[in-house]
């Protein structure tokens, strides 16, 4: 069961889809446009050069109408309008494109498709342009229009790395349109409107296929080199962030062993000063009972304070393995209550451990370790008694130590959890404690993917709650498993 839980815990949740499917969407993605930078810059240069053949048309146009106007004073205005109007609409619908990030243009279906809208609306323009200067009689007028819209054509072409179907929309529109007319209008007959659209169609397949297909492997080449740029660029910001770590790592290590070693001296000072004062007391014949009981419980807490720094030590450096295996809370508690009993006692505290059935999926020997330097944590500080319980919440299980002691202050509640922190709690200010367990606590719940959560009332008390995930509370069993 446990398996089963860390297996859903662990996979990936979203499925993979259908290889071909995503070909697919990536064949009718790149159809609609090719979003890299290189592509970028070559849709620039020939929108560029679109503007270019559209207007030198356009002065055509104006030219020849002048000279022998077919079209009123309010159409050839109307017309003018029209021209400069949509002219601005599809330079302002492409800005967006030159302007954002290649990676954004892809994620976004609506920037795709801007240059469908672009060429829909030339198409309409030409369309509508088409009917009003292609008369029944072949003129300048009329050759002034297949020369702009051939040289519109074949820039347009030059699009094709960067969205095809914009290309084949453009072309079979713009060139239906205007051969419809040379049609219905006599201007030409069937066989020369064929043979002017093949060789049309000439021109634009020799753009295509010969000029732009050697652009699309420089247009690779570019994007290979664009991609391992960026990559390059990724690698450095990895690098630089490692570097911050590894240099806030050095300094926390530094701060450890520094506080350490201050911690370690004064104790060495304290307890050989208890030997100097055993000594002088041997000297004038005096009883050294009570000197060299003090000086064994500074060696006691010497040795324990030396074994918290090596398990700090051993977190921080990552060699604590995780086992995870189902364990039952309250087995958990029965070892506590004989490991504390005596000490309680000693104390006269009282220490109650409420009934758990609970069974979670966790490392036993560092959710014990947990408990203990809580427990012990409890102990110290509280004036009657601790109780230790368990229950289950909504969200997974709730592990729970209550003392009776002094309070901790709202903005220490998690400067507690730093190594070498003490509280000054008794009457002369001082700590009764190392400042590694609610470190090594923390250290441990990170590990277990566990929260602590610390509630106080300054003068009654405080709380310490594990919180378990629902995922690691399991039902009774013994599977192992390890990550």
């Amino acid at each position: 069961m446990l398996e089963e839980l860390l297996r859903g815990f662990t996979k990936n949740k979203s499925e993979p889809l259908d290889e071909s499917l995503m070909e697919k969407q990536g064949r009718l993605s790149r159809s609609l446009i090719h979003a890299t930078l290189a592509h970028r810059h070559l849709a620039e240069r020939q929108f560029f050069v679109q503007q270019v053949a559209y207007w030198i048309t356009i002065f055509g146009l104006l030219v020849a109408e002048a000279s022998a106007p077919i079209l009123d004073s309010a159409s050839m205005w109307t017309w003018l309008t029209v021209s400069v109007v949509t002219w601005l609409i599809r330079v302002a619908l492409f800005w967006p494109l030159t302007q954002l990030p290649p990676a954004v243009v892809k994620k976004s279906l609506g920037l795709k498709l801007i240059p469908i809208v672009i060429i829909v609306i030339a198409c309409f323009y030409w369309i509508w342009t088409i009917h009003l200067f292609v008369g029944p009689v072949l003129t300048v007028r009329v050759l002034i229009m297949c020369i702009g819209l051939l040289s519109i054509s074949v820039s347009m072409t030059g699009m094709w790395p960067v969205t095809p179907i914009a290309v084949v929309l453009y072309n079979v529109l713009l060139w239906g349109a205007f051969s419809a007319n040379l049609y219905s209008n006599g201007v030409a007959s069937l066989s020369v409107i064929v043979a002017l659209d093949m060789g049309v169609l000439a021109v634009l397949w020799l753009n295509i296929f010969i000029a732009v297909r050697q652009l699309n492997d420089l247009l690779a080449r570019t994007h290979e080199a664009s991609q391992l740029v960026n990559q390059l660029e990724i690698a450095n910001d990895k690098l630089e962030r490692l570097k911050d770590t590894a240099y806030k790592t050095l300094d926390t290590r530094s701060e450890f062993f520094a506080g350490a070693s201050h911690d370690f001296q004064q104790r060495l000072h304290a307890a050989k000063l208890w030997v100097l004062s055993a000594m002088a007391a041997t000297k004038t014949n005096q009883s050294a009972e009570s000197t060299l009981d003090r000086l064994g419980q500074e060696i006691d807490a010497l040795q324990i304070y030396i074994n918290n720094i090596l398990e700090f030590a051993r977190i921080e450096a990552l060699d604590a393995g995780v086992k995870i295996r189902a364990t039952e809370i309250q087995s958990l508690f029965q070892k506590l209550d004989l490991h504390f009993e005596k000490i309680a006692e000693r104390d006269g505290v009282q220490l109650r451990f409420r009934i758990a059935r609970i069974t979670v999926g966790t490392d036993a020997s560092m959710l014990l370790r947990m408990l203990e330097n809580l427990v012990s944590n409890a102990l110290k500080y509280t004036k009657n008694g601790v109780l230790v319980c368990a229950r289950r919440t909504s969200r997974g299980a709730s592990i729970e130590i209550w003392d009776q002691g002094p309070g901790i202050k709202l903005e220490a509640r998690q400067r507690i959890f730093d190594a070498f922190h003490q509280e000054e709690v008794d009457d002369q200010g001082r700590s009764k404690g190392v400042g590694l367990g609610l470190a090594i606590v923390k250290r441990f719940a990170t590990r277990l993917n566990y929260r602590i959560e610390v509630k106080s009332v300054m003068g009654q008390g405080t709380l310490f709650r594990i919180l378990i995930p629902r995922e690691f509370v399991i039902g009774p069993g013994t599977i192992e498993n390890s990550r």
